[in-house]
C-alpha cells in the first residue's frame, strides 16, 4: 500500500525547491554588482566629504568645553560678550592680545588669545573685540585638566554682533552708582590721582558728587600710536579738565570705572591759568597750593624712578642757590620729549608748569627749558660707573659683551671697553620696541644715552629716549657651527660646538653665579649633562608653565667641561604636558624636578627685600612654601602676594632653602591667580 506523501501532489513551491532543474535560471553579471558597489562607496566618502567641507563651522557653549579633554584641538565658534578689558602684553617676546568671553552658560569664562601677526593684525585694522562688545569669534581650544582657553584663527573670525555706544544713549554721569555694567556713559571734570597701573592710566574725574574712576587701557596706546601720546601725557599731569565717555566695568565685580574704547572719546580741555610761585615756597607750602596749577623755575638735578615707573620722580632744586630740592612727578613721553639726553643734562633750568595734587604729589604737565646744561660724557665705562644715581649719562663706542631680550621684550645689553670694566644698558620694553632696530649683538660697538642707575645690586644705564641707543658698528652674525653629536659623546668634545637631543630633566639655580643649570639626560636616562644658561634663556626656552618633565629638547652650545656646556639657543623637539602633581607629591619629588601644582589655596604670605614666600595648600592637607623671587614678581603685574584663601596655580621647580621645602617659580606665567 502506497504512503500519503507519495499519493499527494507536491505545490508549485516544492516543486520549485526540489526541482530547480525544471525551470532555467537567470544569468547575473557579478562584475558589473561589484562596479555598482564600488561607485556607491565612491560616492558615499565624496557626499561625507562635501557635508564636512560645506557645512557651518558649530557655535560651542563655554559649558561645553570645561574639563572636555575629547574637544581639545577643536576648531569652533564662541558667543558671548567680553566680559573685561581686552590686555595687551608681551609673551615670548611677542605680541600677545587676551580677551575674556562669557556666554553664561553657567558663568564661565572662556580666555581667548591673539598673537603676532594677528594681533598685528587685529590693531592695524582696528578690530579688537572690547569689553561690552557681543562678539562671535572663531577659536581652536586648549584644554588642561579643569582649565580651557583659546586661541583665535583669523581676522575674518572675529564678527562683532553688537557694541554699546551712542546709539544707547551715551549719557553724562557724575556718579556710577547703580549704573550697569556694559552701559555706554560720559562724564565731565578735573583730573585727579592719575596713575599707571598693569592695565594701562587709571584717573579719577571730579564731579559734583565725588569722582568717577576712568581707565584708558593700555590696548589704546597700541591702537593709536603716537596719537595718544599728547593725551596720555596731558592726563598724567592731572588738574586737567576732560570729557570722558566709555562702557561701565566692575573692577573684581565691585568697583565700577568707564574703560575708554576709542581715542575719539577723550576730549582734553584747557588747563585754567596758573600763577607763578618760587620754587621754595612751592617746596615748603605744597599743601596752600593743593589742587591748584602753578608755573614755577627750578634747575633739573637727575631721575629718581625705576625702569618702568610712569611717571617718573624728577629732583629739582631752586634757582636762588639756598639747596632746597624737591620731587616734580612728571610722564615718560614728557620727559622724553623736553630731556634729550644727548644735548641736556643735570642742572638744566626749566620753567615748570605743575599740578599740585596733593601735599606730597606734584605732577610736571609743562616743562621747557631757559638754561641748558650738557649732559655728563663719560670717558670710560669706570668713569661711568662712579657716577651718582640720576645723573644723566653719555657713553660712546662701547663694546657689546653680551645682549638678551627679556619675556616682556626690554633689552638687557652688557658693554665694556678697555678699561676691563663693564656696565649693564637697559632699555624698557616701552621704548624698545619703537627703536626700529633688532637688539645690538655681541661684538658690536654702540653709543647710549640714559640716566645712572641702580637695580638691586646692578649697575644700570637706563635709556628712556628711542633715540638712546646708536649702533656705531655691527659685525655679521657668524654662521652656525655645532657639530651634531649623541649626548653621551659630550665628554670627548671639551671647547667644542655641539648640537644634541635629551631630556629635560631638572632645574638648579647657583645664586653666586646667578647662572641657572638644566640637568638634560640621555633616552634612557642614564648619562646627564648640566646646560648653563641666563634666566631670559631659560623662561623663553624652558618655561615650567609651558615646557614638562621629560620633554625631548636639542640643545646648541660649547662644551665647557666632561658634563657642562654653555648654553647658545634651542629648540623643543617633542613637548610633553607639565608634571601635574599634589602638594604632597610635589613634596616627595626630587630637588629640581619642574611641576605644577592645580587649585593651591594661599595659607600665608610674606614679602622679603622684593621677593614673596608663599605658603600653600590642598586637599592633601600638605603645605609647601611657594618662593617668587623679585625679579619675577616685577613682571607679574602686582603689588602684593595674594590674600590667604586665594586659589592659585603654581609651576616651577623643586628645591629646597636651609631645610624649607620649596617650589621656585621663575617666569611670569608660572604664577596665576584663579580665585
Amino acid at each position: 500500500m502506497a504512503s500519503t506523501s507519495e499519493s499527494r501532489e507536491y505545490s508549485e513551491i516544492e516543486k520549485y525547491l526540489y526541482y530547480p532543474e525544471t525551470e532555467e535560471r537567470r544569468l547575473y553579471n557579478v562584475g558589473f554588482l561589484k562596479i555598482i558597489a564600488v561607485v556607491l562607496v565612491i560616492a558615499s566618502v565624496v557626499g561625507v566629504f562635501a557635508a564636512a567641507r560645506y557645512s557651518p563651522i558649530p557655535v560651542v557653549r563655554i559649558s561645553d568645553v570645561q574639563g572636555n579633554v575629547l574637544m581639545n584641538y577643536a576648531t569652533f565658534y564662541v558667543e558671548g560678550v567680553v566680559v573685561e578689558p581686552p590686555r595687551v602684553d608681551y609673551s615670548g617676546g611677542k605680541l600677545r592680545i587676551t580677551l575674556t568671553v562669557n556666554d553664561n552658560s553657567p558663568p564661565v569664562s572662556l580666555p581667548v588669545y591673539a598673537y603676532d601677526p594677528l594681533a598685528s593684525e587685529m590693531i592695524e585694522a582696528r578690530k579688537i573685540p572690547f569689553i561690552g562688545d557681543r562678539v562671535r569669534l572663531l577659536v581652536q581650544l586648549r584644554v588642561r585638566e579643569d582649565f580651557a582657553y583659546a586661541y583665535l584663527q583669523d581676522l575674518r573670525g572675529i564678527e562683532i554682533l553688537e557694541r554699546p555706544g551712542r546709539g544707547d544713549g551715551g549719557v553724562y554721569v557724575d556718579s556710577l552708582e547703580g549704573v550697569a555694567e556694559y552701559s555706554y556713559v560720559c562724564v565731565k571734570g578735573l583730573v585727579k590721582s592719575p596713575r599707571n597701573v598693569s592695565a594701562g592710566l587709571l584717573f579719577d574725574v571730579a564731579t559734583s558728587r565725588g569722582a568717577v574712576t576712568v581707565l584708558i587701557p593700555t590696548i589704546v596706546n597700541h591702537v593709536y600710536g603716537g596719537d595718544v601720546a599728547p593725551v596720555i601725557s596731558t592726563i598724567s599731569a592731572g588738574g586737567v579738565p576732560v570729557d570722558v565717555c566709555g562702557v561701565v566695568y566692575y573692577y573684581r565685580g565691585t568697583s565700577p570705572e568707564i574703560v575708554v574704547r576709542e581715542l575719539e572719546d577723550i576730549s582734553v580741555g584747557v588747563i585754567p591759568a596758573a600763577e607763578t610761585v618760587g620754587f621754595g615756597d612751592l617746596v615748603f607750602n605744597t599743601a596752600l597750593y593743593e589742587g591748584q596749577t602753578v608755573k614755577t623755575q627750578a634747575r633739573f638735578l637727575g631721575v629718581y624712578c625705576e625702569a618702568f615707573d610712569d611717571p617718573c620722580r624728577l629732583v629739582f632744586e631752586d634757582v636762588e642757590g639756598q639747596g632746597i630740592t624737591g620731587d616734580i612727578m612728571m610722564p615718560r613721553t614728557l620727559m622724553a620729549a623736553v630731556i634729550d639726553p644727548w644735548t641736556m643734562g643735570s642742572g638744566t633750568v626749566f620753567n615748570l608748569t605743575v599740578n599740585v595734587v596733593n601735599s606730597t604729589y606734584i605732577a610736571a604737565y609743562g616743562a621747557d627749558p631757559v638754561e641748558v646744561k650738557p649732559p655728563f660724557e663719560a670717558r670710560s665705562v669706570e668713569e661711568a660707573l662712579s657716577q651718582e644715581r640720576g645723573k644723566i649719562i653719555v657713553l660712546k663706542n662701547v663694546s657689546v659683551l653680551s645682549s638678551s631680550v627679556t619675556s616682556g621684550g626690554s633689552w638687557r645689553i652688557y658693554v665694556t671697553d678697555p678699561s676691563g670694566f663693564n656696565i649693564l644698558v637697559f632699555v624698557p620694553s616701552t621704548v624698545a620696541t619703537s627703536m626700529g632696530f633688532d637688539i645690538p649683538s655681541q661684538g658690536s660697538y654702540i653709543s647710549v644715552a640714559g640716566y645712572r642707575h641702580v637695580y638691586g645690586s646692578t649697575d644700570e644705564i637706563v635709556v628712556y629716549t628711542v633715540n638712546g641707543v646708536v649702533v656705531e658698528t655691527a659685525p655679521p652674525p657668524p654662521p652656525p657651527a655645532f657639530l651634531e653629536i649623541d649626548i653621551k659623546s659630550v665628554p670627548g668634545y671639551v671647547g667644542r660646538n655641539v648640537s644634541f637631543t635629551g631630556l629635560f630633566y631638572a632645574i638648579r639655580y647657583d645664586s653666586s653665579l646667578r647662572i641657572y643649570y638644566v640637568e638634560v639626560r640621555s633616552s634612557d636616562e642614564e648619562f646627564a649633562v648640566n646646560i648653563s644658561m641666563k634666566r631670559e634663556q631659560l623662561i623663553s626656552f624652558l618655561d615650567p608653565a609651558l615646557v614638562g618633565w621629560k620633554s625631548l629638547i636639542r640643545i646648541n652650545g660649547t662644551v665647557k667641561s666632561a658634563n657642562l656646556v654653555e648654553y647658545v639657543y634651542g629648540e623643543v623637539v617633542q613637548l610633553r604636558d607639565p608634571l601635574k602633581v599634589t602638594v604632597q607629591e610635589a613634596l616627595g619629588l626630587p630637588l629640581g624636578r619642574p611641576l605644577v601644582v592645580l587649585n593651591a589655596t594661599v595659607v600665608s604670605s610674606r614679602v622679603l627685600s622684593g621677593s614673596w614666600e608663599i605658603n600653600i595648600t590642598d586637599s592633601t592637607g600638605a603645605i609647601i612654601t611657594v618662593f617668587i623671587p623679585s625679579s619675577t614678581v616685577s613682571e607679574l603685574g602686582m603689588t602684593s602676594p595674594p590674600p590667604s584663601g586665594a586659589v592659585v596655580r603654581v609651576a616651577g621647580y623643586r628645591d629646597v632653602y636651609a631645610a624649607k621645602q620649596e617650589i621656585v617659580v621663575i617666569s611670569k606665567n608660572s604664577f596665576t591667580i584663579l580665585g
